[in-house]
């Protein structure tokens, strides 16, 4: 969690200059995947959660994001929900739609493609990003709140993005944060503060886990 402070990523291997300047920089975007259980590969897994390092900013806002899934899509219908919510909740992005395998022969899916590629390239040279959803507008409205109060000392990266982006948008009244939060950023401009406060941070979580193991009731 210590990209939560700047975005800059723990792990030297490459992947975070991988996803700014080959992904990032990307008008349209297709991922690609097959069903596997409830969900895709491990490995398109981890491409997600590596890029995480950008937090619960928006990092492909205004993107052409969709799809292309191998496999019985239409069986998982929480799949397709989180396919979405990752296009409009999670990157302010137009979620352009998503392409399977499903259909009963190779000319319908050739023709499919087809479509989903000229419909991309329109959306693009338009600029079109369709209004928000249910999915768009909860999901902000998660990430807002946190941002805002009791996850604003660990990922302030999204705080300064929440702020100048316009996406604290309802009344705050909770003291306790106007207080706390002004205080525990402060101290974590100190380099050795800001070491051992992110440091602490997974006691913090693993902590939280094993008081709601351990509840009897």
């Amino acid at each position: 969690m210590r990209c939560g402070y700047d975005y800059s990523c723990v792990q030297k291997d490459g992947f975070s200059d991988f996803y700014n300047i080959r992904v990032r920089t990307a008008d349209i975007i297709v991922f690609a995947g097959e069903v596997r259980g409830p969900y895709l590969s491990s490995k398109w897994k981890e491409f997600y959660d590596r890029a995480f390092f950008w937090n619960h900013t928006p990092s492909l806002v205004g993107k052409q994001l969709g799809y292309i899934i191998s496999g019985p899509l239409c069986n998982t219908p929480n799949l397709i929900q989180i396919l979405e919510a990752s296009s409009t909740a999670r990157q302010d992005a137009n979620h352009a739609g998503i392409v399977t395998d499903e259909c009963e022969s190779s000319q319908e899916l050739d023709a499919l493609l087809q479509s989903f590629a000229e419909r991309l390239i329109s959306f693009a040279e338009k600029g079109y990003v369709r209004p928000q959803n249910f999915l768009g507008v909860g999901g902000h409205k998660v990430f807002r709140d946190d941002i805002w109060g009791r996850l604003r000392m660990i990922w302030q990266a999204d705080h300064t993005y929440y702020k100048h982006h316009g996406k604290y948008d309802f009344p705050q009244k909770e003291l306790k944060f106007y207080i706390a939060n002004p205080i525990m950023m402060a101290l974590t401009k100190f380099p050795g503060f800001r070491k051992k406060f992110y440091g602490n941070l997974t006691k913090f979580s693993s902590g939280r886990l094993k008081e709601i193991a351990e509840r009897k009731d």
